[in-house]
């Protein structure tokens, strides 16, 4: 039985079938994961122009996104709450439901506050700015997306 014979037999084809199949579908998921964590993509929304346009004259502009709005924790995680936080956009966008001020969930600035002291904990950690209960975004709230509540949404009042 030469290796001709052993490619006709159905379930290997069957098998070489699916893992291609597997291969095409990692390489679109693990594709689509990076592209969506790129700031052209998550500010390519009309919601999200006036926080791409703010975040793009900060301080912070050379960091993605991703960085500040994504937990630090393992990968399933992060895919877990990004899919969420996407599909959750994806929906108001779609529908046209966004609130004209956006603003961050109790889930979303615990994220932010966590990512904040992930750069800055040796800047603050003999200060005051370190203890429990102590809110980044109480002072600093305006550092990267500017003052007042972004304009964001596109819903008519």
């Amino acid at each position: 039985m030469g290796y001709r014979d052993i490619l006709r037999a159905p379930a290997l084809r069957i098998l070489a079938a699916g893992v291609v199949v597997g291969v095409v579908f990692c390489a679109a998921v693990v594709s689509g994961y990076h592209a969506s964590g790129n700031p052209a993509f998550c500010t390519a929304c009309h919601s999200m122009k006036d926080v791409g346009d703010t975040w793009g004259r900060s301080l912070h502009k050379q960091y993605a996104c991703i960085e500040c709005h994504l937990p630090d924790s393992n990968l399933v995680a992060q895919a877990a709450y990004k899919t969420r936080a996407g599909l959750n956009d994806l929906y108001h966008e779609t529908l046209r439901s966004y609130p004209a001020s956006l603003r961050l969930s109790d889930e979303g600035r615990g994220i932010v506050e966590g990512n904040c002291l992930r750069c800055h904990f040796s800047t603050v950690q003999n200060t005051f700015m370190a203890s429990p209960g102590t809110a980044c975004l109480n002072c600093h709230r305006a550092l990267i997306h500017g003052t007042g509540l972004v304009q964001g949404g596109i819903s008519v009042e």
